[in-house]
């Protein structure tokens, strides 16, 4: 069973190699029998079962692998070279009319493999033509006067190789450069249809929550007159006003969304007291600790407050581990930016998951890690970067930038 396609690079070079084989097999007898050309028809034969034997030993030897690295093409297409180049010496060398097919490996170079490859088989072909014109009979030379000929047919056989490097290797560069970004738009494409769907979901879930939380507060009102001195009271009226301060904090900015397509600006001190206030809600036994607070105005988005505090309540989860208590926050201008850290002394971020975590959905124990994943929407909505490392005496470190905004007011 073969695993490679016949669209891929190796796939291709091995197609046009056995087509080649059979075209100098019939070129090889049409010139000895039909043509009536002096060819030493034996050693040609013996060339072209060795070449033959090479491309049997080639399919085998790639047949379980998709595509080939980039040194495997080079030796390939070297082996080539050389086979074109034995079977032009015992056919008329330099003087032989299918000369021009040792520029075919340079082409093919071009269009698949990395530069300095192509040099190398640039190089060869060069070398190889250079040898064959070297080698040439004087016959073949004076018959005719035809050494300027084939002096000319050299440097246009080097003008030629010039030409395919300089141009080929630049459009294949430039064809893998639209591939490259084409992919990047698919994967940007696809992650945005995630969003949506996610954000069709939240406000699916808010929308039908809401009735459900009204009961839950009329049925805790008639608690709180039945059994006043309850213990469990306080604690159920803290969680419900929870839920209703987030029902309450989405639909504000489901409306500024619907209000206006462009937002002003809001300070990073402000910022930082809202999540502050927001954290004692949500997390009272977590401990922030600010150091190094700089002052900047940010875009005021209204996404911009949950996708922090989405970071925070990962490190606040992470601390409830290693039952730690102390998040570290920073925050600091730097060329225009404002970079905030966060750290945490939680576990860390397993390593085999940190270059997917914000980026796609990761399944672990404490989740699927969406909640990165929308913050990492927000930040690079509004052309940030959200960074995430593993420190060496604490847990995880996230640091987000965001680019500062003047404010025209």
């Amino acid at each position: 069973m073969i695993s490679f396609s016949p669209q891929s690079a190796i796939g291709r070079l091995l197609l046009l190699r056995t087509i080649a084989i059979l075209i100098q097999l019939l070129l090889v007898l049409a010139s000895a029998f039909w043509f009536d050309k002096s060819i030493e028809l034996l050693p040609v034969l013996i060339v072209i079962a060795f070449e033959s034997c090479f491309q049997l030993f080639s399919v085998l030897a790639y047949r379980k692998t998709s595509e080939a690295a980039p040194s495997g093409m080079m030796l390939q297409l070297l082996a080539d070279v050389i086979f074109m180049t034995i079977l032009l010496s015992l056919s008329g060398g330099a003087s032989n009319a299918f000369v021009s097919m040792l520029i075919i490996p340079i082409v093919i170079a071009a269009v698949t493999l990395p530069s300095q490859f192509v040099l190398i088989i640039s190089l060869s072909s060069l070398i190889a033509y250079g040898y064959l014109f070297a080698t040439m009979g004087g016959n073949h030379m004076h018959h005719m006067d035809m050494e300027l000929h084939f002096k000319g047919m050299w440097a246009n056989f080097v003008l030629s190789v010039f030409i395919v490097v300089m141009v080929v290797m630049a459009m294949a560069k430039q064809l893998r450069t639209k591939e490259q970004s084409l992919a990047k738009v698919r994967e940007k494409q696809l992650k945005n249809e995630q969003l949506i769907a996610l954000g069709s979901a939240a406000a699916q879930a808010t929308h039908q929550l809401a009735t459900p939380l009204g009961n839950i507060n009329l049925l805790f009102e008639e608690l709180k007159e039945d059994y006043p001195e309850h213990p469990a009271l306080e604690d159920m009226g803290k969680a419900i006003n929870i839920c209703k301060e987030q029902l309450e904090l989405f639909r504000a900015q489901t409306e500024r969304f619907k209000s206006s397509d462009s937002f002003g600006v809001q300070s990073t001190a402000s910022i930082l007291e809202e999540l502050e206030t927001l954290m004692a809600l949500q997390f009272p036994e977590q401990n922030l600790t600010m150091d190094d607070v700089a002052d900047a105005d940010v875009s005021d988005d209204p996404m911009l407050i949950p996708a922090l505090l989405n970071v925070l309540s990962n490190a606040a989860q992470a601390n409830n581990k290693t039952n730690s208590k102390e998040i570290i926050i920073k925050s600091k201008i730097e060329k225009g930016t404002w970079v905030l850290s966060i750290t945490d002394h939680g576990p860390g971020i397993d390593p085999k998951k940190m270059e997917r975590l914000g980026h796609t959905i990761v399944k672990s124990e404490s989740g699927l890690g969406m909640a990165l994943v929308l913050s990492h929407a927000s930040i690079e909505r509004l052309k940030g970067a959200i960074q995430l490392e593993n420190q060496y005496q604490y847990g995880a470190k996230t640091t987000i930038s965001l680019p500062i905004k003047e404010n025209k007011l």
